[in-house]
């Protein structure tokens, strides 16, 4: 329902529960396809279907997020069956973060679980979720830090890769 709003100036959409017309929403989503959706969820006959009708993209969870490398084309796969073209399913990968003993967050360990993501084929988004300090000075170079690192870590794996991978 979202997606007709996104799409049609003047909206209307009908289904067993709800039915309306001539209505708008406003501003437009800059993308004419609109808004992306991720869908998170293991392989499951459910998340295929949501993940076909309406997503952009995957956020693997459980056992499919340990082992992308066999779920990634599982779920293209499923997708396929569902009648989707998966070529342009994005897929989220997240390394597992490291800590020093003093709990800070040990970047380079951290990064290193990125290559063997990017390498599971498909992972187009890695998403890490770590604590930011309070002070503003702080967070700016705590974030600059895996920022960097991870811009160094993406460059050295592309830069292995065959020349004819795209």
């Amino acid at each position: 329902m979202c997606q007709t709003f996104w799409r049609q100036t003047r909206a209307q959409y009908e289904s067993p529960e709800l039915r309306f017309e001539n209505l708008h929403m406003m501003p437009k989503p800059l993308r004419p396809e609109g808004v992306p959706i991720w869908v998170g969820g293991s392989i499951n006959p459910r998340v295929v279907t949501r993940l076909a009708r309406f997503g952009t993209g995957w956020i693997p969870w459980g056992p499919d997020a340990a082992d992308l490398a066999r779920a990634i084309p599982r779920m293209r796969a499923a997708l396929r069956e569902a009648g989707r073209d998966p070529s342009d399913l994005q897929v989220v990968g997240r390394p597992a973060l490291h800590h020093h003993a003093d709990g800070t967050l040990d970047i380079a360990r951290t990064m290193a679980d990125v290559p063997p993501l990017l390498a599971a084929g498909g992972v187009t988004d890695v998403r890490l979720n770590v604590r930011v300090p309070e002070d503003e000075s702080a967070a700016l170079e705590h974030l600059s830090a895996i920022t960097a690192r991870f811009r160094a870590t993406v460059s050295d794996h592309l830069s292995e890769l065959p020349s004819s991978h795209p």
